[in-house]
């Protein structure tokens, strides 16, 4: 009876529109205050609104695509402990002061959600709106961080778990498209909005992966999050001397600081099986009958359905991280829990014959680049034997290292490092 109350909770909670849900904190006296602080008419207001709510969410569901950051923003939604600014937005936002804080953190968040196409949406909106461009601009910084404390208050209101808020986000697709004006598609360019990726990597341009720091691109924004947590302790609490504001931020920064290293950790490279960044572990009957036992995110799942579904096609930028695999250090022996993943991907080869497979190597940028180049060939090599010696021809896997080659983060931290550190897989046939 547990699990029917508990299943019938999840349909309802998956059922929940964050749009509709987001609006009712946009009325009129609020939308009156916006429009004073930007020095715009409301009507037009209203309508930039209508291209911001779901282009930003469109930004939060694409962040979240992929367990890395559907981790993050489980985390950030976790530990922040102060949704109540939206109990009253209209008093809130007539302090200039405070708006100017909420515009500051949504400025930072919207790099990190829309990367260089931000100038583009900008423009989009303020053509469909009527709004000037500057106008746009400071509302999408002010509604990035209320929208993200509605899903927070929401999200803490109903439990989720991160399989809970992973779906919750990616059953927004219809929503989020339905109500983009047209002209912003094309900016957005939301062509696998609501897909959850898992684990998949896509190969991308340096400057898709780095800031010009060299930070992890994700590193910012999640630093600009923990600041939003410690300007809204300071935005409810209302203080007016402005010493007090300032000790209460650095309470709550310092508080939020303790929670980074287990958001870094989550989405590192080599997660540990029972890590909620995978999910829960159930049965995945392949089509011979075999029963596997593997995570809702893992890369077992993530693979089975990509070989499954003919929409998606084979390429040479798809790739699926092992997320259980490990080796001693400056080796290429794998270690007796790694087999157990090995032996998964041989039952998967097996349940598909079709199916021919590439794996490949990576190291990160630590010591000398000839011998990192040959650690990684010898680790894929290492990882395509394991395969192999359970029943899988050698001709159906090709294993190649590419040493330092292709990062998907930052060198410059040892989580970085860590997650550059990997073995992933990519399907040459299905």
């Amino acid at each position: 009876m547990e699990e029917i109350i508990t299943s019938n909770k999840q349909k309802r909670t998956m059922s929940v529109n964050i749009l509709d849900l987001a609006k009712t904190y946009f009325s009129p006296a609020t939308v009156a205050k916006l429009a004073s602080f930007v020095g715009e008419n409301p009507s037009n207001v209203q309508s930039a609104l209508g291209g911001i709510l779901p282009s930003l969410l469109g930004g939060i569901m694409d962040k979240a695509s992929t367990t890395g950051g559907a981790s993050e923003i489980f985390g950030l939604l976790r530990d922040n402990k102060e949704e109540n600014i939206l109990d009253n937005l209209p008093d809130l936002l007539n302090n200039p002061e405070k708006s100017q804080d909420l515009m500051s953190v949504g400025s930072q968040l919207l790099p990190r959600l829309f990367g260089n196409r931000t100038g583009g949406i900008t423009s989009a909106i303020a053509a469909q709106s009527g709004a000037k461009k500057s106008s746009v601009s400071s509302l999408l910084s002010i509604a990035a961080p209320i929208l993200l404390s509605v899903i927070g208050k929401h999200f803490k209101s109903t439990g989720l778990g991160l399989s809970g808020l992973t779906s919750l986000l990616m059953g927004q697709k219809d929503s989020v498209l339905g109500a983009l004006p047209s002209g912003l598609s094309s900016a957005l360019n939301f062509t696998d909005l609501g897909d959850f990726k898992g684990t998949e990597t896509k190969v991308t341009r340096e400057w898709e992966e780095k800031d010009e720091s060299g930070m992890p691109g994700w590193l910012p924004w999640l630093i600009g999050v923990l600041i939003l947590m410690g300007i809204l302790w300071g935005l409810k609490t209302c203080k007016k001397e402005d010493t007090t504001h300032v000790n209460e931020t650095s309470v709550a920064l310092d508080s939020a600081e303790s929670s980074i290293s287990e958001i870094v950790d989550s989405t590192a490279s080599k997660i540990d099986a029972g890590l909620a960044a995978l999910g829960k572990f159930f049965k995945r009957k392949l089509p011979n009958g075999v029963e596997l036992d593997i995570p809702e995110f893992g890369i077992e799942n993530n693979l089975v359905t990509f070989i499954e579904d003919s929409n998606k096609p084979v390429d040479k930028t798809t790739w699926f991280n092992f997320d259980r695999i490990n080796f001693e250090t400056g080796s290429a022996k794998l270690s007796q829990e790694s087999l157990v993943q090995t032996k998964n991907i041989a039952e998967i080869l097996k349940a598909f014959p079709k199916a021919t497979l590439k794996i490949g190597g990576y190291t990160d940028n630590t010591g000398d680049a000839a011998l990192n180049l040959k650690l990684s060939q010898t680790r894929a090599d290492a990882v395509k034997a394991a395969i192999v010696s359970e029943g899988i021809t050698s001709n159906r896997i090709e294993a190649e290292g590419y040493g330092k080659e292709h990062p998907v983060a930052s060198n410059d931290t040892e989580e970085g490092r860590a997650q550059n550190r990997r073995i992933a897989i990519r399907v040459l046939s299905k």
